[in-house]
């Protein structure tokens, strides 16, 4: 049976390859890159989604770039363990 953290990880970085190759004005990649400006209340800061994202690509050692290929990021984000060397 697959890891439960490993299979939430897997279906984070699909839909961050999803998004990653949406077009640049798309309404969903403005979204994530989205800033909103203002003050948060007090208290530890909430992770964002993108801190979420890099905190995943590193655990595996991968890099936004390597999600241009479709095929080599299924690959990579499939493993449950982290690859060295990519």
């Amino acid at each position: 049976m697959e890891n439960l953290e490993h299979t939430l990880r897997k279906t984070r970085l699909r839909w961050f390859d999803h998004v990653k190759r949406r077009d640049e004005n798309s309404i969903l990649r403005r979204a994530v890159e989205l800033e909103v400006e203002g003050r948060r209340p007090v208290g530890r800061p909430k992770k964002t989604w993108c801190e979420v994202m890099e905190k995943d690509m590193r655990k595996l050692n991968i890099t936004e770039d390597m999600a241009e290929n479709i095929k080599q990021w299924r690959r990579l984000i499939s493993c449950p363990t982290p690859r060295v060397g990519y």
